[in-house]
């Protein structure tokens, strides 16, 4: 039998072929049995069909000359986005010529010309590419999270999506029911952090435990911000080994042993101190904790914002500030330790001379420097914290930026105070988170 030959299939509009096997084509318009041709398509197009020929004894080609199709590759997006590909619709926009045909002719002539509604699309693409014209939805898989970027994008002709890729970030501030009017025992403080130290590193306590040494502030699912003095040496600019210290999130009671099945224990990868940290006047008594791993964000983890200079509109004096943290010096056979929880307390900023005028009267002399203030607690809000014992973070309530719904945001961290008295009128020194916001912001990646 004479050996057939296949007649050149030609390459798809917007697009090329190219002879992968055997001899390839005979004169430039036939191919030989056997010959395996490969189908490619320009820049912004996406084969739809046979990606490869092959000539048959037949003298007939494989499977379906393919065709080239305008389409765009599906964007990257990360597990909290969901995304929805919405079905093809009618884009509801016009130039002003719209206005001046509908005018200038009648119903009949204007039906010659081009409507708005896009043309359906066809031939199936490839997994992972849309058409051209398919538009994009996305969402927050979250309640917990917030959508930053575009909520649609559409496949434009160049091959490129509108708008701006969508990330969900979790959402700061936002206890359920906690105001300053309604604080009670029970109010979970879903940013505050558990540091916890090695305690073969403290005396008295047995080798391969963890003791609870300070509160700080989750602000984002791997930052943590703390006093400086609590990731330091006593009295030193000397940090503490990452492997020595780990933080608890979603903690409520003091006793370790009553820590819920909610909590998670996370490792940290590094641990930034201010460089201005100065131990003995405890001056920048600022830290940042990188965590290992990744906050899980849920109804009782949640990061807190942090302040910005135009967010107060009041005096700072007039400021309600609550301050919130467990009781370090903690005492296992108090009765009432088992049931012993996070502690909370609204306080009022003071003038730092009257601070400084109160602890010269006590004998002790303190210089209250531009990165702190002074603080006493507020009589007539509930308290059972004594900021001086159990260290802690200070926080207000102030409009997002995005909603006048408030939002708490980090105001201060817990430094120092009286070693031994816990008297309402005493004051407490805290550093001033807000004079680190840019710091912070920068070691937040």
């Amino acid at each position: 039998l004479e050996e057939k030959n296949c007649s050149d299939p030609g390459g798809p509009l917007n697009g090329y072929r190219r002879v992968v096997e055997d001899t390839g084509l005979l004169n430039g318009h036939y191919a030989k049995i056997g010959t395996v041709i490969a189908f490619f398509c320009n820049n912004s197009y996406v084969l739809s069909g046979n990606e490869q020929r092959t000539c048959q004894h037949d003298g007939a080609w494989s499977g379906k000359q393919p065709i080239c199709i305008k389409a765009c590759r599906e964007p990257k997006i990360s597990d909290l986005v969901r995304q929805k590909v919405l079905p093809m619709q009618v884009q509801s926009r016009e130039t002003p010529l719209h206005q001046l045909y509908s005018s200038a002719f009648n119903k009949q002539k204007l039906e010659n010309y081009p409507t708005k509604k896009p043309a359906l699309p066809f031939g199936d693409l490839p997994r992972g590419y849309q058409h051209l014209h398919t538009q994009l939805q996305y969402e927050c898989i979250s309640p917990f999270y917030r959508r930053l970027g575009s909520s649609r994008r559409t496949c434009l002709k160049t091959g490129k999506w509108s708008g701006r890729a969508p990330v969900c970030i979790p959402i700061c501030g936002k206890a359920e029911n906690i105001t300053l009017q309604k604080t009670v025992t029970s109010t979970r403080w879903p940013w505050q952090a558990a540091i916890y130290r090695m305690a073969n590193r403290v005396k008295e306590n047995r080798k391969g435990a963890w003791i609870l040494i300070c509160s700080g502030a989750l602000v984002n699912e791997r930052t943590v911000v703390v006093a400086a003095h609590c990731v330091t040496d006593l009295g030193k600019t000397v940090v503490i080994r990452t492997a020595e210290l780990k933080v608890v999130l979603g903690k409520f009671y003091r006793d370790d042993d009553r820590d819920e099945k909610t909590i998670q224990n996370l490792r940290i990868s590094a641990i930034i101190v201010h460089p201005n940290y100065d131990p003995i006047l405890l001056d920048s008594d600022i830290a940042i904790i990188k965590l290992l791993d990744k906050a899980r964000i849920s109804s009782r983890v949640q990061p807190i914002c942090l302040p910005s200079s135009h967010d107060l509109t009041s005096s700072i004096e007039d400021l309600k500030i609550m301050v919130t943290g467990w009781k370090v010096l903690a005492d296992i056979k108090d009765p009432g330790y088992k049931n012993d929880t996070i502690r909370m307390g609204a306080v009022r900023m003071v003038d730092s001379l009257l601070c400084e005028q109160q602890y010269e009267d006590n004998g002790i002399q303190v210089s209250i420097t531009d990165s702190m203030f002074c603080a006493r607690q507020d009589h007539t809000a509930f308290s059972n914290i004594c900021p001086a014992e159990t260290g802690g973070i200070a926080a207000i309530t102030l409009p997002g930026k995005a909603s006048p719904e408030l939002k708490w945001h980090l105001m201060g961290l817990v430094s120092w105070g009286y070693d031994k008295s816990c008297s309402l009128e005493l004051y407490s020194g805290y550093t001033k988170v807000l004079l680190f916001k840019d710091w912070i912001e920068k070691n937040l990646k």
